[in-house]
């Protein structure tokens, strides 16, 4: 994987939608930054342009996506954090194998997670898809399939985090057994 800034940017969907429980935004494509091992892109709104009152709405202005490929074998695997403002609200890693992409969550916080379960906070059906072209063509070994994204969608029932595993004895932890 060889790209710099202005290819990724290419790339990328220019514009983004979500949903919070705030209501409904649209992000712009801002900022993109190719600093290997990591790419580190930025959508932005401005939402007091509506009301004059930053504080109005309760909505960050910026989304950042940290994506970052690893090479395994001729091909990569990769991880991304997604952060809206300054709350961590997904981070997933995407595995290639044999024509199709395991995804695997490791932090959710969408509808039903631990943090609020109340709290709406989810992708439009087309920046999901904007999204999934946009990591095919930057990774094509991934072949990444809609339907392994539906933890970025708005469907209550599309997706449900896996419990999580704590340590309840630190004594006994070994990383060893965790990986």
């Amino acid at each position: 994987m060889n790209y710099n800034s202005s290819q990724v940017r290419n790339l990328l969907p220019k514009k983004l939608h979500l949903v919070t429980s705030n209501g409904e935004f649209e992000l712009n494509q801002s900022d993109c930054v190719v600093a290997p091992p990591m790419i580190q892109i930025s959508y932005h709104h401005f939402t007091p342009d509506k009301t004059g009152d930053v504080l109005s709405d309760g909505e960050p202005d910026y989304l950042g996506l940290d994506i970052q490929p690893i090479k395994i074998g001729d091909g990569y695997r990769c991880k991304v954090e997604l952060t809206y403002g300054d709350a961590m609200m997904f981070s997933w890693d995407m595995i290639p194998s044999q024509n199709k992409c395991d995804v695997k969550v490791g932090h959710y916080n969408g509808h039903g997670s631990k943090f609020d379960s109340e709290y709406e906070f989810y992708f439009k059906e087309n920046s999901i898809n904007d999204l999934m072209e946009f990591f095919n063509k930057l990774l094509p070994e991934l072949n990444l399939k809609r339907e392994k994204l539906n933890f970025l969608d708005g469907d209550k029932n599309s997706f449900k985090m896996e419990k999580v595993r704590y340590i309840s004895d630190f004594r006994r932890f070994s990383r060893l057994n965790r990986l």
